[in-house]
Formats: C-alpha cells, structure tokens, sequence
C-alpha cells in the first residue's frame, strides 16, 4: 500500500516545521510549499491526498486557491484542510463555501489538526486512512466497516443517505457544514431551493432516529448544520 502524500501550503515557517514533523512522524510523504505558486507548481508534479493550506499566503488568498481548485477537475476532490489566524465564524464560513472540507483556527493543537487531516483522508481515499474503523461523537458512533450507527449503545437503522449525511457530520464535529457541501458530498449533485429541502428533510429524520442525541445536530442559521460534541 502506498504512504498517504501530503501537500503543505504554508508560509509561517513554524506552523508549517510543526504540521510536517506530525505528518512525518504519522508515515505521511510530505511535500511544502511557501506560496501559492509553489504550491500550484507542487500540483503539477503529483496528486496529494490532502492540502494544508494556509489562508493568508505572500501571493493571495488561500480562500481564492481553494476555489481555483474546486473548479479544476484534476483537483476538486482532494480533500482541503485550510489554516488561518482569523477564528470567527464569518472566517471559517467563508473558508468552507469556497470549498474548503475543514477549518482550523491558529493557534491550534497538532493533536485536533491530525484527526481531522485523518478524517478527511479517510473519507477522500478510505484505503489509504489507515486511522480506525470508527468515527465517535459522545455517545454517538459509527463503524465504517459494518456501516452500523450507535445512538446511546442502541443500534440505529438509518438510511443510505441518512447514514453518508451523518458521516460527513460526524468527520466535522462542531464545523458547521453547509447544504451545498452536504448535496455534493451526499448526494453527489449541485445546489437548488428544492434540493435544500432534501437536505433538511432528511436531517429531520435522522433526529427521530437518534432519539435525544437528535438534538447534537444543529441548525446554523443561513448555512446548514454542524454536530455539536459534548461540552461544547
């Protein structure tokens, strides 16, 4: 099996040695890069499983880069973990409809950055994850190898599409995630008024079917959903 590549965009030569020594350490082939042109050229030579990639850049916007990429085909399903020195939510909302997957604020702990890098590869290349068999939220779990949901050690039988919208919730614990990305990444099409309902109908089952854990599952106003871990 071959080692899961890593490209990392990232011009703060601290956060970018720290995010390289945790990919190495973690069997990662990694690939750097100081600039969005370094970067692009990086693309050229080989497909990564992931992208770190930084927002603020010498040379632009890591938010621009992104879209850049999501309308490339050669690109657009590599998955997308974007950094940033700007945590509010008007930040990261912006960072994930332009087709960022996750969003992490700085300062962040390496430790968070590395399960989310891995949720991520999981659901992008699941044979190349090697990162567990499940995927945790409290008392909610799934396991990916059986496909069988557990709300409070009960067994829940859920749909096809109720069970991928749960993943995607459960890969992003307290990201907020919007329809648009969940109608792509569900239910593999584009965005509509009537395919937004789609989306909230079926959210709305998989709350019954969850019981009180339902309720982990909120609505972000004018966005979407995001599945709220306990604490939080």
């Amino acid at each position: 099996m071959r080692k899961i590549l890593v490209l990392i965009i990232e011009d703060d030569p601290a956060c970018r040695e720290l995010v390289k020594a945790a990919m190495l350490e973690a069997g990662r082939v990694v690939h750097v890069a100081k600039t969005l042109a370094e970067g692009a050229k990086e693309l050229e030579t080989a497909r990564p499983d992931l992208i770190v990639l930084d927002r603020g850049l010498p040379d632009g916007d890591g938010v621009k880069f992104c879209l850049t990429l999501r309308k490339d085909s050669r690109y657009r399903t590599i998955p997308i973990l974007m950094l940033t020195g700007k945590g509010e939510v008007e930040d990261r909302v912006l960072g994930l409809r332009f087709g960022a997957d996750d969003y992490l604020a700085k300062p962040f702990d390496i430790e968070e950055l590395m399960a989310r890098a891995d949720g991520l590869v999981r659901r992008g290349s699941p044979e190349l994850a090697g990162c567990g068999d499940r995927l945790e939220c409290g008392a909610l779990s799934m396991d990916l190898k059986a496909r069988q949901v557990q709300a409070g050690g009960e067994n829940v039988q859920l749909s096809r599409m109720e069970y991928e919208l749960l993943r995607v919730l459960l890969e992003r614990t307290n990201i907020p995630v919007t329809r648009d990305f969940l109608l792509e990444a569900v239910w593999k099409t584009s965005s509509n008024s009537a395919s937004h309902k789609v989306v909230d109908v079926t959210v709305m089952n998989l709350r019954k079917k969850l019981g009180a854990l339902g309720d982990r599952i909120a609505s972000v106003r004018g966005l979407g959903y995001k599945l709220i871990a306990p604490g939080h």
